[in-house]
């Protein structure tokens, strides 16, 4: 299966905009041809007729609610690029963004119940990748400062945290998710948009420094309390790399 995105009539995106509400509601397991049919205000048949099978219409949601959200994230992005570095501004509006998301939370529901679902669905699961590859570019061009490998690894963690973050706003009562947004959104985006946070680890999990390895270079906090405890313990090894 290709993620290009197709051309949409507006008959099937009047469909896609009904089932969008039927998994809202009723989850997956109540999404059917039928009840697509009947939330859209359409004869029977209608929807079968331009999405034959299950799987049909479980992919072409999908692909629906993906290019939804990334019109959204699009808009996103050209905003915070007119504001080079300033993460108080990213946080800003990618909190209101989120924000917006919670009050409708058709689209972001049915995300959900699909995203579970692409675990047993190659197709849909191909359509949700394709969507986070992109969602990742925009997050490395518009947020990220540093080498290029440092900010496309940041910038993956990134956009996997603030997933994470919507996800439990989705179960926070009204009052106060806007505050709980903004609150760990700046943390993620001013914790990860920049270089200055340190080396990345290396493949075992050890933070590496310069060279890539393990204690090539003390960290800027424990470089002094370090090289002093170690004294206090007696050691003879000498500072810098080994």
């Amino acid at each position: 299966m290709t993620t290009t995105t197709r051309p949409v009539s507006p008959r099937l995106r009047e469909l896609l905009d009904a089932a969008v509400g039927v998994v809202a509601e009723s989850g997956l397991r109540g999404l059917t041809h039928r009840a697509v049919d009947a939330a859209a205000g359409l004869p029977q048949g209608t929807c079968s007729a331009y999405l034959r099978t299950r799987l049909a219409l479980l992919t072409a949601l999908a692909q629906h609610v993906a290019t939804r959200l990334e019109r959204d994230i699009a808009a996103l992005s050209k905003r915070i690029a007119d504001h080079p570095g300033d993460h108080a501004y990213a946080a800003d509006q990618t909190t209101a963004l989120f924000a917006a998301w919670l009050r409708d939370r058709d689209v972001l529901v049915c995300r959900l119940e699909l995203a579970v679902a692409a675990a047993h669905l190659p197709d849909v699961a191909e359509v949700f990748s394709a969507w986070r590859q992109r969602l990742v570019d925009v997050v490395a061009d518009t947020v990220m400062t540093g080498d290029e490998e440092s900010c496309r690894t940041r910038a993956e963690t990134l956009a996997a945290a603030l997933d994470g973050v919507l996800m439990s706003a989705v179960l926070r009562p009204s009052r106060g998710r806007r505050a709980y947004l903004l609150r760990t959104v700046s943390t993620l985006i001013t914790a990860l948009g920049t270089a200055e946070t340190g080396p990345l680890p290396d493949h075992d999990g050890q933070r590496g420094g310069p060279g890539g390895h393990p204690g090539d270079a003390p960290s800027a906090r424990g470089g002094a309390a370090g090289a002093a405890r170690s004294g206090a313990h007696g050691s003879t090894r000498p500072d810098g790399p080994r």
